[in-house]
């Protein structure tokens, strides 16, 4: 799969691919009035839409639409009889916005989207629509900021954050779309911040707080997001606040 989108990638943006057909040519519909071969349409203004093939009204072979400014919108490279096809998808300046494949109209394999100055903001895994597999978004187009594995379109596997210095900033994990378990939440400096366990998304048992300079701070007992030792946690507000008011002066 991988070597055929390759192959197919490398045919759109390095050759290009042109249509050879004149207006003569174009625009037919078979006995059931189903389009056929190369079609050519414009907006309102006059200006193209899309140009590309059909087999009994669905689109074969290659397809470009263009945004009304004349730029690139999509480009469609059919494959596997038609089934499935190498996509990619623009700004209105041209700039790539997306790629992937479709298969029978649904996103598949692995997609990549771009923001409007060309850096890769996401990889997202799919199977016929469905995310499916690891998803990473990015900073700055490079270096990972999330990665988050998903099953059948829920999140489900190894939830991980990063800073921009490459440091973990939360390492928690998904078991069908919900936080379970430990999760560890870092400062940028790789001490950690605080850290607990999530029961079905909310806070549940003993989180251990700790000041930026990761030594201990304070611990919270909750009971499904409930903190059971209020007295305690108000106590170390109360000190904190008059160290700061101290300190103030």
């Amino acid at each position: 799969m991988k070597r055929i989108y390759l192959s197919i990638l490398v045919i759109c943006l390095v050759t290009g691919i042109s249509f050879s057909q004149t207006d003569s040519d174009s625009n037919q519909v078979n006995e059931k009035g189903l389009k056929q071969g190369f079609w050519v349409k414009y907006y309102p203004e006059g200006s193209l839409l899309y140009e590309g093939y059909f087999i009994d009204d669905r689109p074969a072979r290659l397809m470009k639409r263009y945004h009304k400014n004349g730029a690139i919108k999509s480009n469609f490279i059919f494959y596997d009889n038609n089934k499935a096809c190498a996509a990619h998808i623009f700004y209105k300046d041209s700039v790539l916005r997306a790629q992937g494949i479709y298969r029978e109209e649904k996103k598949d394999s692995i997609w990549v989207f771009y923001n409007s100055k060309g850096l890769k903001v996401a990889e997202e895994n799919y199977n016929m629509g469905v995310k499916n597999g690891l998803s990473v978004s990015f900073i700055n187009g490079i270096k990972p900021y999330e990665k988050i594995v998903w099953k059948n379109g829920v999140k489900n596997g190894p939830w991980n954050q990063f800073f921009e210095n490459g440091n973990p900033r939360v390492v928690g994990n998904y078991v069908e779309g919900k936080l379970q378990g430990k999760t560890t939440f870092y400062n940028v400096d790789g001490s950690i911040g605080h850290e607990g366990e999530y029961r079905d998304n909310i806070k549940h048992g003993t989180w251990v707080f700790n000041k930026e300079d990761g030594t201990h701070k304070i611990n919270l007992i909750y009971n499904m997001g409930h903190v059971t030792n209020q007295d305690e946690y108000d106590e170390y507000l109360k000190k904190r606040d008059e160290i700061n008011l101290k300190n103030d002066r």
